[in-house]
Order: structure tokens, then C-alpha cells, then sequence
């Protein structure tokens, strides 16, 4: 039996840099394919690399170099956005995890660095993931908390706004709207406190009843109805 143990820690301590690379190789080849120079993708691929190994998804940052070069950014520059988004996700991740995530996906983990960019704190990131009732639920949650707090509220009102809907079992469609119904609010003039108060149902925690509901009438009038709600990219948008 514990030869059959050795064996197979073995096995593992081989297998780990063999995936590496070939994980490495597979991020070069794409970067080159996306028009990167030979050395710039071999120096990406090695950060990305680097960080798959820490648990980081490596996607995000091969399309970090990827953006920066199709906006002419120096190859230098790039490097350095590449190896401070790989912190950036490293401090994403570890807040992720002390909501109770022991091994948050790689979408997770993206949409929470970009959050905790825009300005979002640690502890808010932790109260969006622990309120998702599901998985697939926590990064659009903290993209729209991101969005919201884009558009002027404040990070506990935009929190409290996404965490009040998902608590109250908002569709994914009705989560996704929320920035537009935020912006419609503020475009007839309401102050983010309003906003805020309107969202919340006079701030008790659930979420307005018009949209939580259904009801298109108590919609801010330059809110559209789709009837089913489905509106995909608008967050892009928004944003």
C-alpha cells in the first residue's frame, strides 16, 4: 500500500509541470493568434502560468494582454497590467473564499476583482457571494453591484440592493436589470438615496415591489417593458 502511495504522489509531482506548461503553451498560442509579438505572449503566458498555479484563473488575464495590445498599449505596460490584474484576483479570490467558497470558479473570482477595482470592499464582495443562493449567481451579482456603484450609489447601497434581490429569489433576468431601472431613476432626477429607498421598498431589505413582482406600472417611466425580461448585454452596456 505505500509503495502504491509513493507511486502515485509520484505520479502527481511529475503531472503538475507537464500541465503547467502545457497550460502555458496553450495561452502562448492563443495570445499569438490574437497578433500578440512571440515575446509578449511567452511573458504572459508565464504570469498567467504562474498564477493558475496559486488557484487564479489565467482566461482573464490572457484577455488583459489581449485588450492592452489591440489599444496599441506598449508591451511593457501590458505586462504590467497582467501581473497587478493577477494580484488584483489574488485578493479577489482570498475575499471570495471568506464567504465561504473553499474553491470559487474562475468567473467568480474575475468579477470580483473587477468589483473590488471599481471600489467595492472585501466585506461587500463576501456579503454578495454569501447571499448568491447559487454558484452561477455570485458573479453576475457582483457585476451588478459593480454597475450600480458605477452609476453613483453608494457600495453598501448597491450591495444592499443586489443582496435584497437575491434574497428575495430574483430571476437572473430581474438581477440583470437592475442598472437599467437604477439609471432610469436617476434620469428622472432621484438622488442615489432615493434610488436606494425606492429599490429597498423603504429599506427593509426586500426588493421593490414593482419590479420583484412583475408589475411594469411602478417602472420609472423611461424604463422599457420587455415583457419577459431578458436582456442579454445589457449590463455591457451600461457599464
Amino acid at each position: 500500500m505505500r509503495t502504491i502511495r509513493a507511486l502515485l504522489a509520484g505520479a502527481v509531482v511529475v503531472a503538475a509541470p507537464a500541465l503547467l506548461v502545457a497550460q502555458e503553451n496553450g495561452v502562448e498560442a492563443r495570445l499569438e493568434a490574437r497578433g500578440l509579438p512571440a515575446s509578449l505572449a511567452h511573458s504572459v503566458a508565464a504570469i498567467a502560468a504562474g498564477a493558475s498555479a496559486r488557484g487564479i484563473p489565467d482566461q482573464p488575464l490572457a484577455d488583459k494582454a489581449i485588450e492592452g495590445w489591440a489599444k496599441r498599449v506598449p508591451a511593457d505596460r501590458i505586462l504590467g497590467a497582467v501581473r497587478h490584474f493577477a494580484d488584483e484576483m489574488g485578493n479577489a479570490r482570498d475575499a471570495v473564499r471568506a464567504a465561504g467558497v473553499e474553491a470559487p470558479s474562475g468567473a467568480v473570482i474575475a468579477a470580483a476583482a473587477e468589483a473590488m477595482r471599481g471600489g467595492m470592499k472585501p466585506e461587500q464582495v463576501r456579503s454578495v457571494v454569501q447571499a448568491a443562493a447559487a454558484a452561477d449567481i455570485a458573479a453576475p451579482g457582483l457585476s451588478v453591484a459593480a454597475a450600480l456603484k458605477a452609476q453613483g450609489l453608494g457600495g453598501e447601497q448597491a450591495v444592499k440592493i443586489v443582496v435584497g434581490a437575491m434574497r428575495n429569489h430574483e430571476s437572473m433576468a430581474q438581477l440583470l436589470d437592475l442598472p437599467s431601472i437604477a439609471r432610469a431613476m436617476h434620469d428622472e432626477g432621484l438622488s442615489p438615496g432615493d434610488i436606494e429607498h425606492r429599490m429597498l421598498d423603504g429599506g427593509d431589505g426586500g426588493a421593490h415591489d414593482g419590479w420583484r413582482s412583475g408589475d411594469r406600472g411602478s417602472r420609472p417611466s423611461t424604463v422599457p417593458s420587455t415583457g419577459h425580461d431578458h436582456f442579454p448585454g445589457r449590463l455591457t452596456r451600461l457599464r
